[in-house]
């Protein structure tokens, strides 16, 4: 199995109560092979990483690409994609981490980019994959739909996304006023939500037919809607919500597998 370095405790717990390593560890290689069965994510995919942060998703990933597929990933969180180009990037020929100079009142306050105005930095249609996880919970409605579109952009017909989200719906709302989440959405922000009125960025849930309908008019079909634990467990541990979409036309066709891949654990 492929040894990778774990990053330190300081940019762990920036992505996620992980500061315990072996729950990052374990975290991410869960979460990939759910993408590898939800997306039929090939060996030899061509995959984009938005908001990589410091590499949960992509160690797990380095164990199940071959070499002939590639990596992509970026944040705008410098010393997470500093610490990524140094202790990964080195071992991975197909793997590249870039820092991209957005606004983010936590993670990048010093940006001068917008979000509602970044373009990413990637030629049409590259990609065979895109991942997209907890991102959206930390953005406001016309910065989604600028990185929605975007997202439409760079991913090939026929090729699969996979995001994560807080989707508010009636089961949501029932869990707010029951208290049964912790997660205590009830600040509107347009056809999303919040729980932290003075920092509304650290917690967004999107109303669910609206991120829904948005990801289809710009020609995601959704195919898969999976609900996750945060409307009825009462703690840190809980699962945001899964979407699988896949952009429409001609469909793309991966070159056939010889042999039987196996995701290491």
């Amino acid at each position: 199995m492929l040894e990778l370095p774990l990053p330190p405790e300081d940019l762990r717990v920036r992505v996620g109560p992980f500061s315990d390593a072996p729950l990052f560890e374990r975290s991410g290689n869960d979460m990939v092979a759910e993408i590898v069965q939800l997306c039929d994510l090939q060996p030899d995919a061509v995959v984009l990483e938005v908001g990589c942060g410091c590499g949960r998703l992509a160690r797990a990933l380095a164990r199940y690409l071959r070499p002939q597929g590639n990596y992509d990933g970026f944040d705008v969180h410098e010393p997470m994609i500093a610490w990524c180009q140094n202790n990964l990037q080195p071992h991975l020929s197909n793997f590249r981490f870039m820092h991209v100079d957005v606004y983010s009142p936590d993670q990048n306050p010093a940006g001068y980019i917008k979000a509602s105005k970044f373009s990413f930095p990637y030629p049409d249609c590259t990609f065979d994959s895109l991942i997209v996880s907890s991102v959206f919970t930390h953005m406001f409605p016309e910065e989604i739909e600028r990185y929605v579109s975007e997202l439409a952009r760079v991913l090939k017909p026929g090729g699969r996304g996979f995001l994560t989200a807080f989707l508010f719906d009636e089961a949501g709302h029932a869990a707010v006023t029951s208290g049964a989440t912790i997660f205590d959405f009830r600040y509107p922000i347009g056809p999303c939500l919040t729980f932290d009125r003075e920092h509304p960025e650290q917690g967004v849930a999107c109303q669910r037919d609206w991120l829904l309908e948005l990801l289809d008019r710009h020609g995601l079909e959704v195919k898969l809607v999976r609900n996750g634990t945060w409307r009825s467990v009462r703690s840190y541990k809980v699962s945001q919500d899964y979407i699988t979409a896949t952009k429409r036309g001609e469909t793309f066709h991966p070159p056939p597998t010889i042999l039987a891949t196996t995701f290491a654990v």
